[in-house]
């Protein structure tokens, strides 16, 4: 028997939204992202608009990087996302003409800022007419730490008008880079009725989508494992077929269940990240030592996989009863402000 809510969102159609990072090309391969788009049964409307054919979908949209499409702007000032945002609210129109759409975007980088630039310009539609899902994998506007400048999509950050946001599942490497590298992570204002689900994971940026492995030895393709596994059960979550080619590693929920269980164990020390936190509360990325308390989860996809694993049904599992749980790799407050 279908759910109230699975039963509503078959009744719309369906647009997947892939957005790479700022330098990478979907073809050839850069990062996960590229695999997904390719692996997602949809047709493919990248084209614009006038590719929407009368059909009951699904269909999909995948962009190259900013920094790909549009050179040098692109990479420095993210030109390039509005224009790939129009392009899919072009889409979006189309398939309304049919009937309401479930919006399901994905985006790595400045693909996640394009996500929340999305978000923004598909809040002029009802709920009934459009919803949107999505996924956002460290997005970063490459503004700088301290000062903000460039200043790159700081009207993008808060969603709080986004009614039609219905779900947001954000995940943030812990390792930091320098500084200079202007790759501090947006974390975002959403609207108190979106369910949300922000949660910290291993690996360094877009290292943490690169190729799996079904025996990782290095810290990228272990963080790689776990960030694939996520993205899967996310998109089949939201009703998406994939279909791997052959070659594509598909990690297991008992593989990843084993990563999270030996790193969680492993000895380091406290390392923090900075992040732009439009929310006000000033939150660091952080991995806890384990010295100071001994965690038995590493992060909520960690005891998601557990649940899971054990249950037998993942969507039983309630982030609500998670608040207070302590985990290795998680959210420190800071100072808090006014927004």
């Amino acid at each position: 028997m279908r759910t109230k809510h699975e039963s509503k969102r078959k009744d719309k159609g369906v647009l997947i939204v892939f957005f790479e990072g700022t330098a990478n090309t979907l073809d050839p391969l850069t990062t996960q992202i590229g695999i997904f788009a390719a692996a997602c049964q949809a047709t493919n409307v990248t084209a614009g608009a006038g590719s929407v054919q009368v059909s009951e979908g699904p269909w999909k949209m995948a962009f190259d990087g900013c920094g790909v499409t549009h050179g040098t702007l692109g990479a420095l000032f993210a030109a390039g996302l509005d224009e790939q945002c129009n392009s899919v609210v072009g889409v979006v129109k189309a398939i309304m003409k049919q009937h309401p759409i479930k919006v399901v975007a994905v985006g790595l980088s400045r693909g996640g800022i394009a996500c929340m630039k999305l978000a923004l310009k598909l809040s002029k539609f009802s709920n009934t007419e459009v919803s949107l899902s999505m996924l956002m994998f460290d997005p970063v506007a490459g503004n700088a730490v301290w000062t903000g400048f460039p200043y790159t999509a700081s009207l993008s950050q808060n969603l709080q008008c986004c009614k039609n946001l219905e779900r947001v599942l954000a995940i943030y490497p812990f390792e930091p880079l320098p500084d200079i590298a202007m790759h501090a992570p947006s974390l975002v204002k959403y609207p108190p009725e979106t369910n949300v689900e922000e949660d910290v994971s291993l690996g360094c940026h877009q290292g943490a989508l690169f190729m799996t492995s079904p025996r990782p030895t290095v810290s990228h393709t272990i963080a790689s494992n776990l960030s694939f596994r996520r993205i899967v059960d996310y998109l089949e979550s939201e009703g998406i077929e994939l279909i791997f080619p052959d070659g594509i590693y598909q990690p297991t929920r008992e593989h990843c269940l084993e990563i999270c269980r030996n790193e969680v164990k492993k000895d380091a020390p406290k390392s923090i990240r900075i992040t732009h936190d439009k929310t006000g509360m000033n939150r660091k990325i952080v991995r806890q030592c384990n010295e100071e308390q001994k965690h038995e989860w590493l992060n909520k996809q960690h005891r998601q996989l557990y649940i899971a694993m054990n249950s037998g049904n993942a969507k039983e599992y309630d982030l609500k009863d998670e608040d207070n749980i302590p985990y290795r790799l998680t959210f420190e407050d800071g100072f808090v402000r006014c927004m």
